[in-house]
């Protein structure tokens, strides 16, 4: 599981049920701690990339609750 833009991950984020999107929103978490991890790993581009991505899965769970 991969998505090189936050368009992708947007388009797949509408498409997708409710634990499928958990589960992609645990896998931009895990990324956005990996990106922040201290040492020669540390990419803070990378950790905003995959922070939009967790805070667009969010958006769409809340979203889902609200309907």
């Amino acid at each position: 599981m991969w998505w090189k833009s936050l368009r992708d991950f947007e388009r797949d984020l509408k498409s997708a049920d409710n634990e499928r999107i958990e589960v992609m929103r645990q896998w931009a978490s895990d990324h956005e701690d990996a990106a922040d991890a201290p040492g020669p790993g540390r990419a803070p581009k990378a950790r905003r990339h995959f922070k939009l991505m967790r805070v667009a899965a969010e958006q769409e769970l809340a979203r889902r609750e609200d309907s």
